[in-house]
């Protein structure tokens, strides 16, 4: 892993759908990896909000209800996104 790409806490690779949320929209993603801290997503299309935007990011794992997630938008990359959550989460986030 290269020095421009490193994180504090050891990523999982992860396949997930999530639905990055704000109380007037939401866009569907794809999980790339996910961190007791944050998460990667590929960047959905249409995808809007800047850096330090807020959301709720629904991790959509399994039939039934998803874990709900408060995080920032961290990173803008060119086909991902980088979220910081406000709290430590499980590996996967779990409810």
């Amino acid at each position: 892993m290269d020095a421009k790409n490193r994180r504090e806490k050891e990523r999982l690779f992860f396949a997930a759908e999530v639905l990055i949320a704000r109380p007037d929209r939401g866009w569907r993603a794809a999980v790339l990896d996910v961190s007791e801290g944050g998460c990667a997503l590929l960047s959905p299309a249409g995808f809007d909000l800047h850096l330090g935007a807020v959301v709720t990011l629904y991790f959509l794992n399994r039939k039934g209800p998803g874990a709900a997630v408060g995080a920032r938008l961290a990173r803008i990359g060119e086909r991902d996104l980088g979220f910081e959550y406000h709290e430590a989460q499980a590996v996967p986030p779990a409810l």
